[in-house]
């Protein structure tokens, strides 16, 4: 159970805070809701139910499991390419629903190396995988960035030189 307050990615959507929770003022409404604000979609809110909620809810990770997940990431296998495109885009779908951190980052890694192969042979990354991608990363880049403090725009910089050994955070310049 999470508590107004907490930070907690949900599903597709990525990281919502909680706002409340209780019955919603929506007629007809039965069941008991998180009322959920998303961090990356402006002026929306989200009615979860408490209970049999089919979106996958759970924790943000903490900064400590931010950083242990990124380091982890050269190690990480890829997603087995399937001759069967429609089996493959079903794994893809299965770890966005599931909003599983290591899912997605084995997502992002698969879709990244298949970019740079496409990428060598001239060819360009079909958009279905294009969409897969920038879905995966708005979810696990915006929880990193939740999860270590930055602004989303430098997860990206910040896990590259994490792994090269270095990563110093931008400072805003204020005129």
């Amino acid at each position: 159970m999470f508590s107004i307050g907490d930070k907690i990615i949900y599903g597709s959507t990525g990281v919502c805070t909680v706002t409340d929770i209780g019955m919603p003022d929506i007629p007809g409404a039965t069941r008991e809701c998180y009322v959920l604000k998303p961090h990356y979609m402006a002026n929306s809110k989200i009615y979860a139910p408490i209970e049999d909620n089919p979106v996958n809810m759970r924790p943000l990770l903490t900064r400590e499991q931010a950083q242990t997940l990124i380091d982890s990431m050269p190690e990480m296998q890829t997603f087995a390419a399937d001759s069967d495109r429609q089996a493959l885009y079903n794994t893809y779908r299965g770890a966005i629903r599931s909003a599983d951190s290591v899912g997605l980052a084995r997502l992002l890694k698969t879709l990244h190396e298949k970019k740079c192969r496409l990428h060598q042979q001239r060819k360009n990354v079909p958009s279905a995988e294009k969409e897969f991608f920038d879905t995966a990363e708005k979810i696990l880049h915006g929880e990193i960035a939740d999860a270590l403090q930055i602004p989303f725009e430098e997860v990206s910089h910040y896990i590259s030189a994490r792994l090269e050994g270095g990563y110093v955070k931008s400072e805003a310049v204020v005129s």
